[in-house]
């Protein structure tokens, strides 16, 4: 029954969301909630708030508000199919299929529509200041979130800030207003002083939280600063305030105010059998403790399975030079799939292994895919087809339902440590603290110990890039992080880099036998892998139009919005 009425509260505190993204509220409330008469007491506070991460589940339930990702060197996807987004981010061109940026823009607009009605009437409700504190933290964040990833995709925005009707005739904001929008907003949540460690139902599972606390604030405001550091404000003076923000965090961590830790094993970061950990900074639960939303599920163990292998989607598969350039170690093992389970549930085999033992020629592949495989997000299953919590096993079969309630990762400890180490190195702040924290996250890496000690030896602009290299590996394939390879390398203006390898020759990248984790065949030989055509596109997907610096950056503003506003253009 609790979850009956949770449901319907939510459903109607939802209706008041229900409106067109460029003209923010226009249609007739009658027969809805009214924002001044619902925000009355505890109990209507909380229910503005779930309806908010309802929005947030929303956007993170599937994979087409992330295709842009596909611009990183880490993913790329499947030709055919319904791929064509997918392929058009890759490739840099303007999509014909704009799904991803429709669905990418409507959520995002939706979730700071649910925040700003939180903002501007929470005051109201008859309950302690510090539940209003709590109520309107979690408002100015995910607005803040949200216009955070919107910036990185379109450039200029809209901005939103009390859901008044604006006759589709909103003006762009530059991006330093909107950078300094989202820096307001985090300054204000951080402000309300949230707790560090929530407890009870909805707003934390299992030890963990899933309100955003104040660690996962100053964490953000790290990142964000890190953003307006590089392109294309490129003020070199924010990470200097990035290494302070984030350092803020680390040391939290370190005298026990916050209980953030890095796991030890790897292996755990994205098993299905520690769904919650406190690794986590910032987590989106599925089907957890917000009732059943069945499609509200994570649908991420579909896609980044192969299609040939038990029918996975295929959405984001891993380039081959991303992956031979991967270091070796645990995380290497714990992102990627050692070998691929064949569809007789009993035989592996190396991902590049051909049916004749000659060179791949582009037909005589065992698995037709030729490329690894990203497990993070994967899942076994018993005999009897149910999903399993443990940790994935490459060895035996993969769950092949399409939904579940597998937490998403967007922030982790590991990446606040990278983002410390970098911030710090490029600014000229905290040398030993930086070099100690990268030592962590390599420590837990890299098999090796060579990899952790040569830390000590590294330059400040040597530290620095072995930091962003880092970050750029825990989260691998990971395209809901808040702070993604793509997004990494937008920062860094080295999106560029990706379009001049997609588009030029792809020679021939050759892997000496011994370098790769099975680098001997069936008899025990060792063999040379050649990477050749990491990036088979189809025909009709190939790159046509040249590089146009901010043009082929960001991404056009979705063609529905556009019709609406006509200022929607640069």
């Amino acid at each position: 029954m609790k979850t009956k009425i949770l449901l319907g509260c939510l459903m109607a505190t939802s209706a008041l969301l229900a409106t067109s993204c460029s003209d923010f509220l226009t249609e007739d409330p009658k027969g809805k909630l009214i924002p001044g008469e619902f925000y009355s007491n505890q109990e209507e506070l909380n229910m503005s708030v779930y309806a908010l991460y309802a929005e947030v589940q929303a956007f993170q339930c599937n994979s087409n508000p992330m295709i842009v990702q596909c611009q990183g060197d880490d993913v790329t996807s499947t030709t055919g199919s319904n791929k064509a987004a997918y392929l058009s981010a890759d490739a840099y061109e303007v999509p014909s299929d704009t799904k991803g940026l429709d669905d990418n823009w409507k959520r995002l607009y939706t979730i700071i529509r649910a925040a700003n009605m939180i903002i501007d009437n929470a005051a109201s409700a008859a309950t302690t200041q510090e539940e209003i504190n709590i109520a309107l933290g979690q408002a100015y964040y995910w607005r803040a979130f949200s216009y955070f990833s919107l910036v990185r995709i379109f450039g200029p925005l809209p901005i939103n800030l009390h859901n008044t009707p604006d006759e589709n005739k909103t003006p762009l904001s530059s991006v330093e207003d909107v950078y300094k929008r989202i820096v307001e907003d985090l300054t204000a949540a951080e402000d309300c002083n949230l707790p560090a460690k929530y407890t009870g139902d909805y707003r934390s599972v299992e030890g963990q939280n899933l309100y955003v606390s104040q660690q996962t604030v100053k964490a953000t405001l790290a990142a964000v600063y890190m953003s307006m550091a590089g392109y294309p404000l490129n003020k070199s003076e924010y990470y200097g305030m990035a290494a302070d923000k984030a350092k803020e965090v680390v040391d939290g961590v370190n005298n026990g105010t916050y209980d953030q830790s890095l796991l030890t094993d790897w292996n755990n970061v994205y098993s299905y059998g520690m769904n919650h950990h406190n690794e986590t900074l910032l987590g989106i639960d599925f089907n957890a403790t917000l009732g059943g939303w069945t499609d509200g599920d994570s649908q991420m163990s579909s896609c980044h399975q192969f299609a040939t292998l038990d029918g996975g989607w295929g959405d984001f598969l891993p380039e081959r030079r991303y992956w031979k350039n991967f270091p070796d170690g645990p995380r290497k093992d714990a992102i990627f799939a050692k070998q691929l389970l064949l569809t007789d549930h009993v035989n592996t085999v190396d991902w590049w292994a051909t049916r004749d033992g000659q060179p791949y020629n582009g037909t005589n592949a065992v698995v037709t895919e030729y490329r690894p495989m990203f497990i993070a997000f994967t899942v076994n299953a018993d005999a009897g087809g149910n999903p399993i919590a443990a940790a994935y096993d490459y060895t035996k079969p993969h769950w092949t339902g399409m939904c579940i309630n597998k937490r998403h990762q967007l922030i982790r400890y590991s990446e606040v440590l990278c983002w410390f180490a970098e911030s710090a190195a490029r600014s000229g702040k905290y040398e030993s603290e930086a070099r100690t924290a990268l030592k962590q996250v390599r420590q837990r890496a890299y098999a090796d110990p060579a990899k952790v000690t040569e830390v000590d030896g590294l330059s400040g602009d040597a530290l620095a890039e072995a930091a962003y290299m880092e970050h750029g590996y825990e989260v691998a394939g990971n395209v809901f992080a808040m702070v993604t390879r793509r997004a990494d390398e937008f920062r860094m203006n080295r999106l560029k880099e990706n379009y001049d390898y997609r588009t030029g020759e792809q020679g021939d990248v050759l892997v000496p036998a011994g370098t790769l984790t099975h680098s001997v065949d069936a008899a025990g030989v060792p063999f040379t892998y050649t990477l050749t055509q990491d990036l088979v596109l189809d025909e009709e997907m190939q790159v046509t139009t040249g590089w146009s610096d901010e043009g082929s950056i960001y991404q056009i503003y979705p063609p529905q919005e556009t019709e609406k506003n006509p200022n929607l253009h640069r």
